[in-house]
């Protein structure tokens, strides 16, 4: 089916939606308990959505047909971890659209009917999915034809997989209109007045000069403050939004590091003297690379002066038989031999027939006339099914050629210009005219050997042992005697549920979904991530919502304090004549600034301050001294020398600018209201 190869061409337009994976299977432990089956057993839940359990069942049929829609799109069956976790965070929110937000807008009338989506879909204006999918590169103007190609194709498809595409596409085309309908409905509710363009459109073109000061909180000593618990519960209480917090886990941890031993670097040396000998009298170089190099084989050719240093010498430099090395830099052991030669062009100007492999007979018919003569540009506007072709000659432009996969490159390499060839896939018969060629030169492939010196099982068991022997006595004692015991470096970190990584360890995702599982104060046993061996403590349990009184109990010390410093340092600046007078009397510097402006937040020996510039706008008058300016590193005093006017800013265009960042911020503010009405529960990591 050629609609295969054309998705698994342009499917990484599709919205970015999903990236080739294929899924993992779920490792559980006991999926019974007493008295539950496995469908009804609330452990067998990955989180709730507005009230709504979400069964494994469930989300793995999600992350099934999204999947599906993955290999179609990109003709690609394995995957790798990253890869898995995209689709699974796809499949999560796909699933609080469909059962949170649809039903949600659906309610205050936002909808989109079956007309509607008929008219996406095949009307006049095509969704602008649709167009990306199926639209012409050069002009970017909807291709119907390749649509209907793929609505034959699904009727025709008896394995029921492009039904699962076109399903998943049509759902895609409707929700991307139904969001576009609640933001201009969000859009609408964003307003600027006049007023507030013509202030800013004004601000924006004033410069001012000003002396200012800072009185910074360090100048009064922790000790002359003091808070109880009263105030510091008027301050939480008066301030809840600032504790709103996500799930997190705090944790402690240590880790032993299983680095080579002076025996692994000799036992690797002497595999890789052996390596240097094989590689010298190997018949074929790449396979050879291929299977014993820790890194992939390079099929590139390069030519002189586009490989460097002594590799590139060695490259235009050795004989066929010579071998570069073995040289070993840090841990790794590099030797290199010339895999090929050849004469190659720099690029290539390609023009090009895409046809359905079945008939074969009309393949055979089109090529042997255009051989024979007949115009390829013709041919090609008549029969080619490729969109950027339809209405074209078929000219692809010029490229290098070893951007092309495989099977054409090899074709490409073998032809002249004038020449023209056939490529066979499964799904179609690609005709190749080549029409220009340019740069031609000796390039040279060269096999790169890269072998790493790693810990051998013995040196990594001796290592585990000495992470056992921790766990063992963290067990008994504590975890913070075992660190003191045996002076290792403690390591803190905060975790999200569904974090990766953890204190920028590989592939450490077991170590979070083990603190999520897991209570406070409970010790892990031995983890072992590549390298490292990991043994940790839950420390801290955070819980989405607002944070406890006593969980925020410190902050709210230090905010408090910082409070009362800035009320102690105001009370000191009040009715100065001058920031001069008053950086005397206080023993500070005065500081001036020719270049303020209030649509900025910096400031020279201030930084980000928004409460500063803020402060200083509201000044009115040149030689005012403003009243004490609580900011974020201490109190400012602050008073304007001096001004320059700009050309005036467009109050249309200063409007417009204000009026998209209103819209962006309210759109966002919306959305973030609503998943939080939502009550959204994400307890994938149970599993994940």
């Amino acid at each position: 089916m050629v609609t295969l190869n054309t998705l698994r061409n342009k499917g990484g337009v599709l919205l970015a939606i999903v990236i080739g994976v294929a899924l993992l299977a779920f490792v559980l432990g006991d999926m019974f308990t007493s008295g539950s089956t496995l469908m009804n057993s609330s452990k067998m839940n990955v989180g709730t959505i507005d009230g709504e359990k979400i069964s494994m069942q469930e989300y793995g049929h999600a992350i099934d047909e999204l999947t599906e829609v993955q290999r179609i799109t990109t003709g690609r069956e394995g995957s790798n971890e990253e890869q898995n976790e995209m689709i699974r965070v796809q499949a999560w929110d796909l699933m609080i659209r469909n059962k949170a937000l649809k039903p949600a807008l659906a309610e205050v009338g936002l909808t989109v009917s079956d007309e509607e989506l008929v008219d996406l879909m095949s009307g006049a204006n095509p969704s602008p999915i649709l167009v990306q999918m199926f639209g012409d590169p050069q002009t970017g103007r909807f291709e119907p034809a390749m649509l209907r190609q793929l609505l034959a194709n699904v009727e025709q498809d008896p394995t029921g997989r492009l039904q699962i595409f076109w399903n998943y596409l049509q759902g895609e085309v409707a929700d991307q209109s139904l969001i576009f309908k609640f933001k201009t409905l969000v859009d609408k509710a964003a307003y600027v007045t006049g007023f507030e363009a013509e202030r800013m459109a004004a601000l924006e073109g004033e410069t001012y000069g000003v002396d200012y000061l800072v009185s910074r909180y360090e100048s009064v000593p922790d000790s002359t403050v003091t808070v109880n618990d009263a105030a510091l519960r008027k301050y939480y209480d008066t301030h809840r939004g600032m504790f709103r917090q996500q799930d997190l886990r705090e944790i402690e941890y240590v880790t032993f590091e299983a680095l080579p031993s002076q025996e692994d670097y000799a036992a690797a040396e002497k595999n890789v003297r052996e390596m240097a000998d094989g590689l010298r009298t190997t018949g074929n170089v790449r396979q050879f690379v291929s299977m014993n190099s820790h890194n992939p084989f390079d099929a590139r050719y390069y030519k002189a002066g586009e490989l460097t240093g002594e590799l590139g010498a060695f490259a235009f430099g050795a004989g066929t038989d010579e071998v570069y090395g073995p040289v070993l830099s840090g841990d790794q052991w590099t030797m290199a031999r010339v895999a090929d030669v050849q004469t190659m062009p720099d690029s290539v100007r390609l023009s090009s027939i895409v046809i359905p492999a079945e008939p074969k007979a009309f393949a055979d018919s089109l090529l042997n006339a255009l051989q024979r003569g007949a115009d390829f540009a013709a041919a090609a506007r008549a029969h080619s099914v490729e969109a950027q072709q339809v209405d074209g000659d078929g000219d692809l432009g010029m490229m290098d050629p070893q951007v092309l996969a495989p099977q054409f490159a090899d074709v490409v390499k073998e032809m002249n210009v004038g020449d023209i060839r056939t490529v066979t896939t499964p799904e179609a018969i690609c005709i190749l005219k080549m029409t220009d060629r340019k740069g031609m030169a000796r390039r040279v492939q060269l096999g790169v050997l890269n072998y790493n010196v790693e810990a051998s099982e013995q040196t990594r068991n001796q290592v585990y042992g000495e992470a056992n022997k921790f766990a063992t006595a963290a067990a008994a004692g504590g975890f913070e005697k075992a660190v003191n015991d045996a002076a290792l470096a403690k390591r803190v970190a905060t975790i999200g549920s569904n974090d990766r990584t953890v204190g920028g360890i590989q592939q450490s995702r077991e170590l979070a979904r083990w603190a999520f599982n897991g209570e406070q104060g409970e010790l892990s046993d031995v983890k072992e991530f590549g390298n490292y061996f990991v043994v940790a403590t839950i420390t801290g349990v955070r819980e989405k919502g607002i944070a406890p009184f006593e969980q925020v109990k410190e902050d709210l010390k230090t905010l408090v304090v910082r409070e009362k410093k800035g009320e102690m340092l105001a009370a000191k600046m009040k009715g100065a004549a001058s920031v001069a007078a008053l950086a005397s009397t206080l023993g500070v510097d005065t500081l001036h600034n020719d270049d303020i402006n209030f649509g900025g937040f910096m400031a020279p020996e201030v930084g980000f301050d928004p409460a500063f510039t803020g402060g200083v706008s509201g000044i009115g008058k040149t030689g005012v001294v403003s009243k004490p300016i609580v900011g974020r590193i201490g109190v400012y005093a602050a008073q304007i020398t001096g001004q320059r006017k700009a050309a005036p800013m467009d109050v249309a265009v200063e409007k417009a600018r204000l009026a998209a960042e209103a819209q962006q911020s309210a759109f966002m503010a919306a959305y973030e209201a609503f998943l939080d009405l939502c009550d959204i529960q994400d307890t994938r990591y149970r599993f994940y």
